[in-house]
C-alpha cells in the first residue's frame, strides 16, 4: 500500500508538471506574434537585392569613368562589321631615344623590321640572318593576331596633345584600395574557392536557414521550407543566365558568377527536398500518402521535385566536363520547362515566382538571339601547335580584349550532332584591325569535337588550295566576359601571364594595348607577358610574331618584354640550339617563372618613366598602377595571386597599386 501511495503521488504530481509546462508554451506561444511565410521569404529576397545594390553602389564609380569614354558604349557587347580605312602609308617614325644615339629618324617598312640593337642580352653580336629567319613574314607569324598594321606615327607636338586628351581616366579599383584585405579574400581553400568566395556563399546561406528555420520546425511545418525554395527560383535563373541583370549591374561576366549560381541552386534543391520530406512524412504517419499524393496539386509538385533533384544530379562537375552539350545543356533546357510548368499548377501562389524566372530566362534567350551572328570562317589547321584557326573576316569590331565567344559550326562534318553543339573560345584578335582577317579563335585539339573541326579544317584548306573553297558557315554568339569595367589601357603597366593555350588572351590584350598607345588611347608604358609552355618547341611557330611584336614596341611609348618559360626538357636537346640567337626584349628560360621578380621589373620599367609621381616625357600625368591578367590552369592563378600578394608594399604604393584580372579554364 505504501509503495502503491507513493505511485499514486508521484503520477499526480507528473501529471500536474505537464499540464503546467503545456499551458505555459500555449502562452509564450500565444505571446509570440505570427510570422507569414510568403511575406518572411519576401522580405529576403528584398534583402538579396539590397546587397546586390550595395555592390553595384560599390562599383558604380569605376562603371561611370568607364562609360564616360564613347568607345566603352559600343565595345563589349554585340559583333558587328564597320568600315575601316585604309592604313596610311608607312612615314618616317621618331625613333625614342637610346643610350647610343639620340637622332634616329629612319624610315620602317611593314615588311622589315630592323633590330633595336646589335647585340643579345648576353652582350653577343646580333646575327642578321637569324633576324630575318624570325621576322620572316609566314601563316604562323599571324598565327593569333594581326600586326600587320601596327606602324608607329610620326610624333609630333599635336600627337602628343592628341595623347593628353585622349588617354582614358583611370578609376583605382577596390582591390587597389584595400590591398590587404583584397589578398586575404582572394587565398584559396581549394581550387576554384576563394576566401571572398566562401564569405558570400556562407553569409547567403546564413540567410536561407534563417527565412527556413525562424519560428519553424522543418518536419512539422515543412510549407515553410516550400516558399524559401519557391523564393530562390529566380536568384538561380538569373545568376544562372548568359545575360543578367546582376552582371550587368555589376561588370561581371556570367563565368564570374558560375559559383553563386551553382550553389544557389544546390540551397533551391535541399529546401525543395525538406518541404517535399515534411510532408511525406506527415502522410506516411496518417496513412494517407497514396491518397494525397494522388491530388493534381501534389502529383505536380512531385513532377517539380523530380525535376529538380535530377537536374542536381546531371549537374555534377563530371557531367559538366565530359557530357556538357550532349547531356548537361538538354537536361537544363527541358528539365527547367517540365519543372516551371510543374510549379505553376502546384499552388498560385508559386506563379508569380514562376514568371520571373520564365521573364529573366526568355530576357536571356532573346539576347542570345540578338548577340548571335550568322557568317562564313575560314578554317586553317596549325600541326605545329595541334590548333585549328578560325577566321571570320565578316565580323570586325564589337569586342574587348579578354572577351570570349560561343562558336556553332554549322556542318555536317562536325558529325549527326557536333554542329548543334556550342563552345566558348577567347577571341585572339584585335577589333578594328586593318589585317582583313576580322575575329580569330584559336581552337586546340583537346575533344572530339575539337578534333573534328581540325579534320574539318584539314578538308577545307585541302579544298581551298585546289579550288574547291574552305569556308564554312558558323553561328558566333557574344562578346562575354572580359575586363567589366577595368580598362587595361588606363594602367600605367601591365603583365599577363599565360598558360598553354591561355597565349590567346595574353596576346590579344598585349595587342590591343598595342593598337591603343598608337592611337593615342593608353597610359601603359612597361608591359610583360609571361608565357609557361611544357615543351620549348612550342614556342616555333610563334617567333616570328613575338619578335614583330617586341621590336614594333620600340616604336611606341612602352617597353614590351615577352619572357616564354617551360618545364619539360625536350626529348631532343639540339632543338634548343634554334633559340641562341632570339631578338633582345624575347627570352626563353627553363624551369617556371618567379612570377614576383616579373612583376617587380614591370613596376620598375613603370616607376622609371616617372619623376616624382609625375611623368618626365610629356609633363603632367601620375602613376596609375599596374593590371596583372592572368589565364591559365587553376595553379597558375594561385601562383600569380601569391605574387601580387607578397609584393612589397612600398612599391605598389609608389606605382599606384596593383590590381589582378583572372581568366579561368573550363565550363
Amino acid at each position: 500500500m505504501p509503495i502503491l501511495g507513493a505511485s499514486a503521488v508521484f503520477a499526480a504530481v507528473s501529471s500536474a508538471t505537464a499540464n503546467a509546462t503545456a499551458k505555459g508554451a500555449a502562452g509564450a506561444e500565444a505571446k509570440l506574434p505570427a510570422v507569414s511565410d510568403s511575406d518572411l521569404v519576401f522580405y529576403v529576397d528584398i534583402f538579396l537585392l539590397g546587397a546586390v545594390a550595395l555592390f553595384f553602389l560599390l562599383l558604380l564609380p569605376r562603371g561611370a569613368v568607364r562609360f564616360t569614354h564613347k568607345r566603352e558604349w559600343v565595345d563589349g557587347h554585340f559583333l558587328r562589321s564597320v568600315y575601316l580605312e585604309g592604313p596610311a602609308a608607312p612615314a618616317n617614325v621618331l625613333r625614342r631615344p637610346s643610350a647610343k644615339r639620340q637622332d634616329v629618324i629612319a624610315p620602317v617598312s611593314p615588311a622589315y623590321y630592323p633590330p633595336p640593337s646589335r647585340y643579345n642580352a648576353d652582350g653577343s653580336s646580333y646575327d642578321h640572318q637569324s633576324k630575318e629567319q624570325w621576322g620572316a613574314e609566314t601563316d604562323v607569324s599571324h598565327t593569333y593576331v594581326s600586326h600587320a598594321d601596327l606602324l608607329r606615327k610620326g610624333s609630333t607636338a599635336s600627337g602628343r596633345e592628341r595623347r593628353r586628351q585622349n588617354v582614358p581616366t583611370h578609376m583605382p579599383g577596390v582591390s587597389t584600395t584595400f590591398p590587404t584585405l583584397a589578398a586575404f579574400l582572394r587565398k584559396t581553400i581549394r581550387p576554384g574557392l576563394t576566401i571572398g568566395k566562401a564569405v558570400i556563399l556562407a553569409s547567403y546561406s546564413a540567410i536561407v536557414l534563417y527565412a527556413g528555420l525562424f519560428m519553424s520546425n522543418p518536419l512539422s511545418q515543412p510549407v515553410r521550407a516550400g516558399y524559401v525554395a519557391l523564393s530562390q527560383l529566380p536568384v538561380v535563373v538569373i545568376l544562372g543566365a548568359k545575360n543578367n541583370l546582376v552582371g550587368m549591374l555589376i561588370g561581371f561576366g556570367y563565368e564570374r558568377l558560375n559559383y553563386f549560381h551553382r550553389f544557389a541552386g544546390r540551397m533551391f534543391i535541399l529546401a525543395a527536398n525538406v518541404h517535399a520530406i515534411g510532408y511525406f512524412y506527415s502522410w506516411s504517419i496518417q496513412g494517407t500518402f497514396a491518397k494525397s499524393i494522388a491530388l493534381p496539386k501534389f502529383t505536380w509538385g512531385l513532377v517539380a521535385l523530380i525535376c529538380a533533384d535530377l537536374l542536381l544530379l546531371l549537374s555534377t562537375d563530371f557531367v559538366r566536363q565530359n557530357f556538357y552539350n550532349a547531356v548537361f545543356i538538354p537536361s537544363h533546357t527541358i528539365g527547367g520547362i517540365i519543372m516551371f510548368v510543374a510549379l505553376a499548377n502546384h499552388y498560385p501562389v508559386c506563379v508569380p515566382y514562376v514568371l520571373v524566372a520564365v521573364g529573366a530566362y526568355g530576357f536571356d534567350r532573346v539576347l542570345r538571339l540578338i548577340k548571335s551572328r550568322v557568317v562564313m570562317a575560314r578554317l586553317r589547321p596549325l600541326p605545329d601547335l595541334g590548333m585549328t584557326r578560325v577566321e571570320i573576316p565578316g565580323l570586325n569590331s564589337g569586342w574587348r580584349a579578354g572577351q570570349h565567344v560561343r562558336l556553332r559550326v554549322l556542318s555536317l562534318g562536325m558529325g549527326l550532332r557536333g554542329w548543334a553543339e556550342v563552345h566558348p573560345f577567347t577571341i585572339a584578335s584585335v577589333s578594328r584591325c586593318h589585317s582583313g582577317e576580322g575575329l580569330v579563335l584559336m581552337v586546340k585539339k583537346a575533344g572530339d569535337w575539337t578534333t573534328k573541326l581540325y579534320d574539318l579544317a584539314q578538308r577545307a584548306d585541302y579544298g581551298e588550295a585546289n579550288g574547291l573553297g574552305g569556308s564554312v558557315q558558323v553561328v558566333v554568339e557574344g562578346p562575354y566576359g572580359g575586363p567589366g569595367h577595368a580598362i587595361f589601357s588606363s594602367f600605367s603597366g601591365a603583365m599577363f601571364v599565360a598558360g598553354g593555350s591561355g597565349i590567346t588572351f595574353g596576346l590579344a590584350a598585349v595587342q590591343d594595348l598595342m593598337k591603343k598607345d598608337l592611337e593615342y588611347r593608353s597610359r601603359i608604358r612597361a608591359m610583360e607577358l609571361v608565357w609557361c609552355i611544357q615543351d620549348p618547341t612550342a614556342l616555333t611557330p610563334l617567333v616570328p610574331l613575338f619578335s614583330a611584336l617586341v621590336v614594333q614596341s620600340q616604336e611606341t611609348y612602352m617597353d614590351l618584354k615577352i619572357s616564354v618559360y617551360y618545364t619539360r626538357a625536350p626529348p631532343h636537346p639540339e632543338v634548343l640550339k634554334t633559340f641562341r640567337h632570339l631578338p633582345p626584349g624575347l627570352t626563353l628560360s627553363p624551369a617556371r617563372p618567379k612570377l614576383g621578380q616579373n612583376l617587380k621589373g614591370v613596376v620598375d620599367r613603370a616607376s622609371a618613366l616617372f619623376s616624382g609621381g609625375k611623368e618626365r616625357s610629356r609633363g603632367k600625368g601620375s602613376l596609375t598602377g599596374v593590371i596583372v591578367g592572368v589565364c591559365g590552369p587553376s595553379g597558375l592563378g594561385d601562383e600569380v595571386r601569391k605574387a601580387v600578394a607578397n609584393f612589397d608594399p612600398d612599391s605598389r604604393k609608389r606605382v599606384g597599386g596593383i590590381e589582378l584580372h583572372e581568366e579561368a579554364f573550363g565550363w
